[in-house]
């Protein structure tokens, strides 16, 4: 017997990294490759683009700071558009969507209409980060908790910093670069002391990194100016020794 049910999705989430394209991973490549629909972010490097299949749908539906191509609303609306039409859909994102990406919103979404979806991780700007600076966010014995914050908001929920008090690990910072002197007075009044190191990366994961050192202290009074007008993320814990990651990087 047939059946006239219209066959939808799966819709894929494909994380692709904080930029560089051989941060992609190969299942997202994959799924890029066999794609009729891509809805793509901004601050993707553009050689993503000629991944993109002939004859494909591409729409760009960026976001960045003060600078929205499409609202969230708008972008749900047209991927369900697009799955409702039983195309292969691939919504390609910055980073690790599961990070502050938005992707519960857009899978709620699918869910509602019964739309198969999958989810496909990425490199997060943490990572990339990271391995930018050759440093470790976490030390055995020493440094073993991790706390990713999104520096747009959270100076404006109290709930959030509950816990932090003295906090001994490594913070992320992500979206935080406009809020560096709220930010450090913010973690001083949590227990962390003026002397604690405070990184700004900018342009994570690519040979454009740059990196500007400073400490708590210091940021809380000065603030740090980004170099670029590339995304930056602020890290910041005795994990991140300066001297050690001045060493590494010379040495290239």
């Amino acid at each position: 017997m047939s059946s006239n049910k219209t066959e939808f999705g799966p819709v894929s989430f494909v994380s692709g990294g904080p930029g560089p394209i051989d941060l992609l991973t190969l299942r997202g490549k994959k799924a890029i490759e066999s794609a009729e629909v891509i809805l793509y972010d901004a601050l993707l490097d553009s050689e993503f683009l000629d991944l993109f299949p002939k004859g494909s749908v591409a729409i760009f539906v960026g976001k960045r700071a003060d600078e929205h191509s499409r609202t969230q609303a708008e972008i749900n609306e047209l991927i369900l558009k697009w799955a409702k039409k039983g195309k292969r859909v691939v919504r390609l994102k910055g980073g690790d969507a599961s990070i502050f990406g938005r992707l519960a919103e857009e899978m709620e979404a699918l869910e509602k209409e019964g739309i198969p979806f999958e989810v496909i991780p990425g490199v997060s700007s943490v990572n990339a980060g990271a391995a930018s600076l050759k440093t470790s966010l976490t030390i055995r014995g020493k440094v073993r908790q991790i706390i990713i914050l999104d520096g747009h908001t959270i100076l404006e929920d109290d709930r959030a910093w509950q816990g932090m008090e003295n906090f001994q690990g490594t913070i992320a910072i992500l979206m935080g670069t406009k809020q560096v002197k709220a930010l450090s007075e913010k973690l001083i009044s949590k227990g962390l002391g003026p002397s604690t190191p405070i990184f700004l990366c900018e342009n994570v994961g690519s040979k454009e990194m740059v990196y500007t050192e400073s400490n708590l202290g210091k940021a809380r009074s000065d603030g740090i100016t980004k170099k670029t007008k590339g995304p930056g993320i602020l890290f910041i814990g005795e994990a991140l020794d300066n001297n050690l990651i001045s060493k590494r990087l010379s040495k290239e």
